[in-house]
């Protein structure tokens, strides 16, 4: 095994997780309960929410490979780049950090041996053999001519040496199959690797089991709800004909960050008209003009778990049938809200949902869900990594209390006009609670 692997003893008192060892210690039980139930022996986890929900790794650094290595018994151990050492060991404790190096170019000999000793390796001898990089640049990768398969060998490697080092090689592994952060050339050399290996799809073992939320979790999703409801009051104070888009946007940010949040998994969406079936299009470098409409939809997020929300503004003058559109919109958002308890399958929600338009005339409408769960979030999404679980109509997903939703009702080109408002809901013992809480009046700006 990679002889830079390290099992990091503790972390420093400046870098508190955000949960408890004892809730970390939690989900990997859970986590693991579901592995030995599917027959599992390891679990190859590469989703950055999972690994952040699993270890409490919280960083940018998710845009480079990484893995990790969850056995059914023991230290899991977290494949990173090797410039990442410094935050892995002051962040997750509870792992054996196996780094790799997607190369260096050669250091530069020493020059003045008195000038360069200090960064300068040695013989025995006490001559120096050249300047030493610095740790971090271990990760920096080198441009080599050609066509190269080079910076896939590292981290191949490495995780087959975890792998190894856990005595995997010949078990009953599980892979998430569907992540969209498990390149395909490292993934096939990690296959081609591990030919006694039988190797499954487990996409859903981490993920469902982040689905229900402990009471911290939800106290940050709140935390991120009231947020939400600030930035979308803020936005709506800056709008009106003759406001740039751009200036909006920048109040939302500023409202963001000053109510305690941080960047968020996906870019607050602000549309105007002419944008407005572009559905996760944002901003344009325009202003508004009289009788815009506004599309607002944006999240506040408290330690990564996020609480999205939407509104549709009128610039200026809202036309004469917005009133009756709106309150169909309205009617069909509570009247799905009214449906969620547990036991309850995704699917009744949804059929509620398209009910209501069914009756106010709009047999004709379809979307593809009225809300998908939502928790913790890493760019590019709120809704965790691949495509959101909605509340779809196919959907036979059983609700369970704790379970958090963005809730959806979008009435696009319905030709009876158009209305938009989303909150985020979360599954209670007896019904839903509402964690954003902004009026749903029809708004002028």
């Amino acid at each position: 095994m990679n002889t830079n692997s390290t099992r990091n003893a503790s972390s420093s008192k400046k870098f508190l997780r955000p949960f408890a060892p004892e809730e970390y210690a939690d989900r990997l039980r859970r986590v693991r309960r579901r592995m030995s139930a599917r027959g599992l022996d390891g679990l190859l986890v590469s989703t950055p929410e999972n690994i952040c929900y699993l270890t409490g790794l919280d960083y940018q650094g998710y845009f480079a490979y990484q893995m990790l290595v969850v056995p059914l018994e023991g230290v899991p151990s977290l494949v990173t780049r090797a410039m990442e050492h410094a935050i892995v060991r002051d962040k997750v404790p509870d792992v054996r950090h196996c780094p790799y190096s997607d190369g260096i170019e050669p250091p530069p000999p020493a020059t003045n041996k008195e000038a360069d000793v200090l960064l300068a390796g040695q013989t025995t001898e006490g001559d120096a053999l050249g300047l030493r990089p610095w740790s971090t640049s271990l990760g920096v990768p080198t441009r080599v001519a050609g066509l190269s398969s080079s910076h896939f060998e590292s981290p191949a490697r490495t995780t087959l040496e975890t792998i190894t080092a856990n005595n995997l090689q010949t078990a009953r592994l599980g892979v998430e199959a569907s992540s969209s952060f498990f390149p395909y050339g490292i993934a096939q050399s990690i296959v081609d690797g591990l030919p006694k290996a039988d190797i499954v799809d487990a996409s859903d073992v981490v993920s469902d089991c982040r689905l229900v939320k402990s009471t911290q979790e939800l106290a940050y999703t709140k935390q991120a709800a009231a947020i939400s409801d600030s930035m979308l009051l803020a936005a709506t104070a800056a709008a009106g004909p003759g406001a740039l888009q751009r200036d909006i946007m920048a109040t939302i940010y500023q409202t963001m960050f000053h109510r305690g949040g941080t960047y968020p998994g996906f870019v607050p969406l602000v549309r105007a008209t002419h944008t407005l079936d572009h559905e996760h299009g944002s901003w344009q470098d325009q202003r508004l003009a009289h009788k815009d409409l506004l599309f607002l939809e944006m999240s506040g997020c408290i330690e990564r778990y996020h609480a999205p929300a939407g509104r549709l503004v009128f610039i200026g003058q809202a036309p004469k049938r917005a009133q009756t559109i709106q309150s169909v919109c309205e009617a069909a958002i509570d009247a799905a809200a009214a449906t969620i308890r547990p036991g309850v399958e995704a699917r009744d929600v949804y059929r509620v949902w398209q009910d209501t338009l069914d009756s106010a005339g709009l047999a004709g409408y379809r979307r593809h869900h009225c809300g998908y769960a939502v928790g913790i979030g890493f760019p590019p999404s709120w809704s965790g990594s691949g495509v959101p679980i909605g509340l779809r109509q196919d959907s036979e997903l059983p609700l369970r209390a704790g379970m958090v939703f963005h809730l959806m009702s979008w009435l696009l080109r319905s030709g009876q006009g158009d209305y938009f408002i989303s909150d985020t809901v979360v599954v209670t013992d007896n019904g839903c609670e509402r964690f954003t809480t902004l009026p749903r009046a029809l708004t002028v700006r």
